[in-house]
């Protein structure tokens, strides 16, 4: 056997590992093709790669879908105000009294809801709360121990608040943060640079080191220290301090809708009213008309502009071009649902409260359990217990232990779902009463056992119909011992007669004799 290679082998070997090479180069081209920058999806369709917070500032401020997506879940959270307390006693504790002269006077559950809502424009927002201890707002609060990080316990003096702010991302600047990591804040911000709306307040606001007042043009902002300032951060992922914006998601979703809103309107303008071919009559020839072109410019603007509705012409033909006009609905509605999807939002609660009422009872059920959730780990622990934490070290509560804070119950039923059972249960005690099913279902088996009501509700309807309902327990027993008697005698009538057959029509018998006898 000879030891030379097979030639056809080889060149078999040579062939495959050609087609390996070349699937390969084509492998690399495909990718290379999808990872081009003329080819990203997002670079097509115009999707930022990143964004800033005054991009998610003009959205939210004119962008309609884009303030629907912030304000959504904090309006529905806050559609019923908690109950902030200390005990469950009758009698009011020093600290619920102050927290409700507190809340009377400055309204802050009001500025903590909308805090709810700025703080999800951007990564993160801010409340300001404004004392009558007489420094400037870069100094810390008197009681603050620095390096603890933390309000020393009975060093805070009684204050007042005079005034509380709230702040999205794009009017503050965390300008510094704690970087000491013994210190229970490592990492949080120690000073703020806060932007006022009113440039005008911010400038009476801002002085120089020697105290005078700084020009309008220099007071761009003012120094906070943390220990006047709520931080709020929503959607936390990786950081305690910035969150992910509410628009951040659906971004992309939010400028297409974006797109062919404004598309649809600049469709409809252009393309809404016909527009006009002229054209020669046909057979004439080249010659036989001059076509005036500024006096035919003047008859269309005559035309279009002024009342006049005709269009003079010699030897040209006007016609009416059909307008190219496309219903947008479809296409917005689809990306709607997707920002809904992506949301968690059900479809109907989300386009508004009018479509919001034909929703499913499901959707409407798995809506209430998202919002208690909300509401109990995330309003309550990073919002609510916070911000009263805070007023008690600043000496504008009293310091108690624990703060009870209860939400209404998700389950609870509207206005208009009490009306439906109301009826409902009213057209049930009718047709009970109406049938005559009150002598084998007493009142009081009724009311708990059909309607489910308690044992004290029930005996306090029975109470109140007085007379108008019979108690018809007595007449029920009087008549089933009555059956048993008369059961009783037609047994023994039937062992006295002569045999099974006569007995039987011997049964039969005394109810027809006795009922010709009454006729």
């Amino acid at each position: 056997m000879s030891d030379k290679p097979d030639n056809a082998a080889l060149s078999m070997l040579r062939n495959a590992a050609r087609s390996v090479r070349n699937a390969l180069s084509q492998r690399q081209q495909w990718l290379s093709r999808l990872i081009d920058p003329r080819r990203d999806i997002d670079y097509e369709c115009g999707h930022p790669d990143t964004v800033q917070p005054a991009d998610l500032r003009k959205l939210f401020a004119r962008g309609d879908i884009a303030r629907r997506v912030v304000s959504l879940y904090p309006e529905e959270s806050w559609k019923a105000e908690p109950e902030i307390f200390e005990t469950e006693d009758e009698k009011a504790t020093e600290f619920e009294e102050a927290w409700d002269m507190l809340n009377e006077e400055h309204s802050v559950l009001s500025y903590l809801e909308r805090m709810d809502t700025l703080s999800g424009v951007g990564r993160f927002g801010v409340m300001l709360i404004g004392l009558d201890d007489g420094l400037p707002l870069h100094e810390p609060v008197e009681g603050l121990s620095e390096e603890a990080g933390t309000f020393s316990e009975g060093s805070a003096r009684e204050r007042k608040v005079l005034f509380i702010r709230t702040f999205p991302e794009y009017l503050v600047q965390v300008e510094s943060i704690e970087v000491d990591d013994k210190n229970p804040r490592f990492g949080m911000p120690k000073f703020y640079n806060i932007t006022f709306d009113d440039a005008q307040l911010a400038s009476q606001m801002m002085t120089s080191p020697d105290g005078t007042a700084l020009k309008a043009e220099n007071a761009k902002s003012i120094k906070v220290h943390w220990s006047r300032v709520v931080h709020v951060t929503d959607n936390r992922v990786a950081s305690e301090v910035y969150g992910q914006p509410r628009m951040e998601v659906v971004l992309n979703r939010l400028l297409d809708i974006r797109k062919i809103a404004g598309g649809s309107g600049e469709m409809f303008w252009k393309g809404g009213f016909p527009g006009y071919s002229i054209e020669s009559q046909p057979g004439l020839e080249e010659g036989d008309v001059e076509f005036d072109a500024a006096a035919t410019r003047e008859e269309i603007e005559n035309y279009m502009n002024s009342m006049q509705r005709f269009i003079a012409t010699t030897g040209m033909t006007v016609k009416s071009l059909s307008p190219q006009v496309a219903d947008p609905r479809p296409h917005i509605e689809s990306q709607l649902k997707l920002v809904a999807a992506a949301m968690g939002v059900p479809w109907r609660i989300f386009i508004g409260s009018e479509a919001a009422q034909l929703a499913s009872e499901q959707d409407t059920e798995a809506w209430e359990k998202r919002l208690d959730k909300r509401r109990k780990s995330y309003i309550t622990p990073f919002l609510i217990r916070p911000t009263i934490q805070r007023f008690m070290d600043l000496g504008v509560l009293p310091r108690i232990e624990r703060v009870m804070v209860t939400w209404p119950e998700p389950d609870q039923p509207s206005e208009k779902e009490k009306a439906e059972v109301a009826k409902a249960e009213a057209e049930a005690i009718a047709t009970w009463v109406n049938s005559g099913s009150d002598v084998i279902v007493p009142p009081f088996e009724f009311f708990t056992m059909v309607l489910r009501k308690t044992d004290a509700e029930a005996r306090a309807i029975i109470d109140a119909a007085g007379d108008r309902i019979v108690d018809t327990d007595g007449d029920v027993e009087d008549g089933l011992q009555q059956s048993r008697q008369m059961g009783q005698q037609a047994m023994e009538a039937s062992l006295e007669g002569d045999g099974q057959q006569s007995d039987d029509s011997e049964d039969d018998a005394p109810p027809r004799r006795e009922q010709d006898d009454d006729q």
